[in-house]
């Protein structure tokens, strides 16, 4: 009895040792389940932030390389442009004086014209020389227009009548009214009703000879302008001098008078009456060298200050914007001309008034200093 009662408790002891146990186990594993589990999901946790951290410092590092790559890009766009826009320029250089090279180098004026004709081509797909003369236009040569003529009256053709008198170079439109039926015919484009047309005198001594029309979308304005003018000068400088009688004239503003020029000795006296053929050889040179320098020097003004003298015109007040151009055209005028001869006239200041201020004396300005003799 007494050995099974022991047995029995030792049996009893021993299944509560191992239902003890296997709690104990399974505790101890749960422990261990869960401590694994947290730094599974801390490792992950970790990589992930690692992850994140590279993805960051990647995508920062190729925005930057973009970033570069874009920099790079607009310097090298702007260097191409500026590279591309310093050929563009040293082309047209050379290439308007290379036509000023031929038209100077000709000697005669049909020549000149031609080559004024080969050369607007360079700058518009359409152009036509037109000559003036006794009210009457007649086409002389054109390039585009498959070698149609044309002649009509002047008082046809509102915008080549308008450049005529003004001896200033003016935009139109392609219209009946504008450039005579036939001639807007030719030059008219169905597809564009405003088409415009650039009108160019061409004058010699004060007269235009001819005018010079130009059409297309290429059209470069300040070029064929430019060699305009050269072509004028060039059939002046070709034609035989005017006679005309120098003498001088009763003090009136606007008016140049033949008296001695600034600097000259108190005895000097005004000089009489003159002819042409009265004047030397020589100074009928300085007398023509003066006109084309005259010229050249209102020509610059009108090219490269054009918006300065819009405004001048506009305000009445052309001396007041071109104050300082014109002093210095002045003086050298001065200097160059008018203190070598006391026969001269005062060119500089005729073609002032006629070019800028379109013969109207009040344009110039109150502080205009009028003629310097």
């Amino acid at each position: 009895m007494n050995q099974g009662g022991a047995l029995t408790g030792s049996l009893k002891l021993r299944e509560l040792a191992d239902k003890h146990y296997a709690a104990l186990v399974d505790e101890l594993t749960a422990h261990l389940d869960s401590e694994l589990k947290a730094a599974r999901d801390k490792a992950a946790d970790e990589v992930s932030a690692a992850v994140a951290e590279v993805s960051a410092k990647e995508r920062l590092q190729a925005a930057s390389q973009v970033e570069a790559a874009r920099a790079e890009g607009t310097l090298q766009a702007k260097e191409a442009s500026r590279h591309a826009g310093l050929e563009a320029r040293v082309s047209l250089s050379e290439s308007l004086n290379q036509i000023v090279r031929r038209i100077r180098q000709t000697s005669d004026g049909f020549d000149v014209l031609d080559i004024l004709l080969d050369s607007a081509a360079t700058f518009a797909r359409q152009a036509v020389v037109l000559g003036v003369e006794n009210n009457q236009v007649q086409s002389m040569a054109s390039i585009g227009l498959k070698d149609r003529e044309f002649a009509f009256p002047l008082a046809s053709a509102a915008a080549v009548s308008d450049v005529c008198q003004s001896r200033d170079p003016l935009v139109a439109v392609v219209s009946e009214q504008e450039l005579s039926s036939e001639l807007a015919e030719a030059l008219a484009d169905p597809a564009d009703p405003q088409r415009k047309a650039y009108l160019f005198p061409i004058v010699a001594r004060q007269e235009v000879i001819a005018v010079l029309i130009v059409c297309g979308e290429d059209t470069v304005p300040a070029a064929i302008e430019l060699l305009s003018e050269a072509a004028g000068m060039k059939i002046e400088a070709l034609e035989p001098p005017p006679t005309p009688e120098l003498k001088p004239l009763p003090p009136s503003p606007g008016l140049v008078q033949i008296a001695q020029p600034a600097g000259a000795p108190a005895e000097a006296q005004p000089v009489a009456a003159l002819a042409w053929t009265d004047l030397s050889p020589d100074d009928q040179k300085l007398h023509l060298q003066a006109q084309r320098v005259a010229r050249v020097k209102v020509a610059e003004m009108r090219l490269y200050q054009a918006d300065t003298l819009r405004k001048g015109v506009f305000e009445a007040n052309i001396y007041g914007r071109l104050g300082n151009e014109i002093d210095r055209a002045r003086a050298e005028f001065l200097q160059s001309f008018l203190s070598k001869s006391q026969t001269m006239v005062d060119y500089l200041h005729l073609e002032i008034l006629r070019s800028l201020a379109h013969d109207d004396n009040k344009l110039l300005g109150p502080d205009y200093p009028g003629p310097m003799v």
